[in-house]
């Protein structure tokens, strides 16, 4: 018997006055991920080009607002809020090189292609039995690791301050965990909402010598672009963001069964494999976009918990506000708006919790086999660590051939950790 009470159950129509709140809250919740992760990736493929980055950011609007709309009426069939893939871009920012982006987008959609037959083929399950919990823990670390040098050149780079926005993005930080600490609930849920704004105003009152002109973000007719601007065929890119969609695999399998065991659903099996079908489809679409691949995310269960709403049909209409943001180029611009290092301080914020949660997988294994454990995470983390914060000479010295696969400081972390858990430390499991 489920020992949560729901006001409203999975496949129960709401009236409309709750389906829109219900629906505006996912929707607040959704877009700080999209503006975030979206404008990192974009600042990394477009640095200099505020037109192309809110380009980036309405493809990611309508990427994200299609899939989630597609999963909770025909995939999944779940309450699950889908957003761009941390994986993915830790995959993104690897691949430095000039004109890399072709092949990156294309590996997108090659992956994502892969991952839609395997579910469609029921196959999962033997790819999936490779990320053993204390695998998963371990990529929870490095999804964080591996991004702090794309977080901390948003705080620190391209400005005449470094240290006065390092000094603010500590004390934004500190400001986010006390909220986290001490608001109530419903605040808790929706604090980088409000943290984005906030931030944003107290940055350009405080720091900025001006505030930003909305309307030069705006794209011209000649830069627009639907499709991403090249494909380009490099099979070590492909075996690259193959690492990085293994990981995603097993993000979207822990948040759909997660999610579905909370709500006891009797075909979870089912809504697995179509729900892992639709997110292959969905980073597809995404790299003939050019734009960051989607994820169902697994924070949703704590959002339904705290509301008592489980019904899925508030996720449809917030799918299709997020498509009609994409159509308006104003509104993404004006989001746009938020200085880097705001976006850069919440993004360092949202990652405490995912050490968290890697810290908390790991807990029962360091009891168990302590030394051995230690050692496979100390080895990914370090070595995927020191890879992702390699100097741009010493990316240049390695040969092109074989660059995005040993400079992605995610795919050397998670190799090794693979290395190590089923070969190296295999008995002591």
């Amino acid at each position: 018997m489920n020992q949560f009470t729901f006001k409203y159950q999975l496949d129960e129509y709401l009236p409309a006055r709750q389906t829109l709140i219900y629906s505006l809250q996912w929707f607040l919740l959704s877009v700080p991920y999209i503006v975030i992760l979206g404008a990192l990736a974009a600042n990394h493929d477009y640095a200099n080009a505020p037109a192309l980055q809110l380009m980036y950011l309405q493809k990611s609007f309508w990427v994200v607002g299609i899939t989630l709309f597609v999963q909770v009426l025909w995939g999944h069939r779940l309450p699950l809020v889908v957003g761009p893939a941390g994986v993915l871009l830790s995959g993104i920012l690897a691949n430095q090189a000039a004109g890399a982006s072709g092949a990156v987008y294309f590996a997108i959609a090659i992956c994502g292609l892969i991952l839609a037959v395997l579910s469609s083929l029921k196959l999962l399950r033997y790819v999936s039995a490779l990320f053993t919990t204390r695998i998963v823990g371990i990529v929870l670390l490095l999804i964080a690791f591996v991004i702090a040098p794309a977080v901390l050149n948003m705080i620190v780079g391209n400005t005449d301050r470094p240290f006065t926005n390092l000094m603010f993005a500590v004390f934004m930080l500190v400001a986010l965990l006390l909220g986290q600490r001490w608001l109530p609930d419903m605040l808790k849920s929706t604090i980088i909402v409000w943290a984005l704004p906030l931030g944003s105003i107290i940055y350009y009152s405080l720091f900025a010598s001006n505030w930003p002109e909305w309307s030069q973000t705006l794209p011209t007719a000649g830069e627009w672009n639907m499709a991403a601007y090249s494909f380009t065929f490099d099979p070590v890119v492909i075996i690259s963001f193959a690492f990085c969609f293994l990981a995603l695999m097993a993000n979207d399998l822990g948040s759909i069964q997660s999610n579905g065991a909370l709500l006891e659903v009797n075909d979870l099996e089912q809504r697995t494999n179509v729900g892992m079908l639709i997110t292959g489809l969905g980073n597809v679409l995404a790299g003939c976009f050019g734009v960051i691949g989607p994820v169902n995310y697994s924070l949703s269960g704590g959002v339904i918990i705290t509301t008592g709403c489980a019904s899925r049909f508030p996720l449809a209409f917030t799918a299709l506000a997020m498509v009609a943001v994409g159509f308006v180029p104003a509104l993404i611009g004006l989001l746009s708006c938020v200085p880097p290092v705001v976006i850069g301080s919440v993004f360092l914020y949202a990652l405490c919790p995912q050490v968290a949660g890697g810290l908390m997988m790991l807990g029962k294994s360091l009891e168990t086999d302590g030394f051995d454990t230690g050692i496979i995470i100390g080895a990914s983390l370090m070595l995927g660590t020191m890879v992702a914060f390699l100097p741009g000479p010493v990316v240049a010295a390695i040969p092109v051939i074989i660059r995005p696969l040993v400079t992605n400081g995610f795919v050397v972390g998670v190799t090794i950790a693979l290395f190590l858990e089923h070969i190296v430390y295999k008995k002591s499991q």
